[in-house]
C-alpha cells in the first residue's frame, strides 16, 4: 500500500516535470538569473494548484539566499508571532524562542 502511494506520488512528479520543466530548472537552480518575485509566485502557485506542496520547501530552501525569499520569510515570521500572540499571550513567544535557541 504504502509502495503503491509513493509510487503515484513519484508518477506525478514526473509528470509534473515533464510539463514544467522550466519551472523545475529554476526550482533547482539557485541564483538564476530569471528568478524574480514574480517568477517565484507563479512556481509557487502552480506547484500548489498540483498539490506539490513538498516541493514549495524544497523551492523556499534551494533560493533561501534570494532577498525576496529572505523578506517573505520575514513577513510570514512576524505574522505567525502576532497570531501566537493573539492565542497564547507573550509566553507562547517566550517558549518558542527558548526552544530554538537551544
Amino acid at each position: 500500500m504504502i509502495g503503491n502511494r509513493r509510487g503515484r506520488r513519484s508518477r506525478k512528479l514526473l509528470k509534473w516535470i515533464s510539463r514544467y520543466s522550466g519551472y523545475w530548472h529554476l526550482i533547482c537552480t539557485p541564483g538564476d538569473e530569471h528568478m524574480n518575485m514574480v517568477t517565484a509566485r507563479n512556481i509557487i502557485k502552480c506547484l500548489a494548484k498540483h498539490g506539490l506542496y513538498e516541493i514549495i520547501f524544497v523551492f523556499l530552501s534551494v533560493h533561501r539566499e534570494e532577498a525576496f525569499v529572505k523578506n517573505m520569510l520575514s513577513y510570514v515570521s512576524l505574522d505567525l508571532m502576532l497570531k501566537e500572540i493573539q492565542h497564547n499571550g507573550m509566553d507562547g513567544i517566550l517558549r518558542m524562542l527558548d526552544e530554538h535557541l537551544r
